[in-house]
């Protein structure tokens, strides 16, 4: 999972990109229960970081975005650990 979003091709920064589109049209406070991927996926686009693993959240972390003149931002990053990720 080292790397950057732009080297996998279209196909999956289009994967990232939707992810981003549709936190972008939650139209009240939402909760979202996700994976690994699709929050780092999501942080990066918040925080203009095109690395696929931004942030090495530990299981069961809350991360906190917001949309803010229609762009997301990180407001708080989950918990990180030492959690081997394979």
């Amino acid at each position: 999972m080292a790397g950057e979003w732009a080297a996998l091709g279209p196909f999956y920064t289009g994967f990232r990109d939707a992810i981003a589109e549709r936190l972008l049209r939650c139209p009240v406070d939402t909760v979202v229960f996700s994976h690994y991927i699709a929050i780092n996926a999501a942080i990066g686009v918040a925080v203009g970081d095109d690395r696929m693993v931004v942030r090495a959240l530990d299981n069961c972390s809350v991360t906190i975005l917001e949309v803010e003149n229609g762009l997301l931002r990180l407001v708080e990053g989950g918990h990180e650990a030492d959690t081997l990720i394979r």
